[in-house]
């Protein structure tokens, strides 16, 4: 929370910056950071998109399905009984929560 105060508070003539949490990221952080500081971030992901049981695509179109579920104020596992993708990386990382 710290490092997400710094990048965007106010500083003389610099613009604030978008805040990008990374390392270990998984589709079930998405609604806590999205609590934590809004919408306005880049998630960076990496292991979890390419270790998808379906590929690094399905492995991103997860993603951009939590971020949608999020966005709607749609519960991850709700969202996920009609989008597979996320479906499957909720199944896979379950026990994999890191926040």
């Amino acid at each position: 929370m710290q490092v997400w105060r710094e990048l965007t508070f106010p500083f003389y003539h610099l613009k604030p910056t978008t805040p990008m949490p990374a390392g270990g990221i998984i589709v079930q952080n998405v609604p806590q950071i999205a609590a934590d500081i809004g919408f306005d971030f880049v998630v960076g992901v990496g292991g979890a998109m390419h270790a998808h049981p379906d590929g690094p695509r399905a492995g991103a179109t997860a993603f951009r399905q939590a971020i949608d579920a999020v966005m709607q104020g749609i519960p991850l596992e709700k969202y996920a009984e009609d989008h597979k993708e996320l479906g499957r990386a909720l199944g896979t990382w379950e026990s994999s929560k890191i926040l």
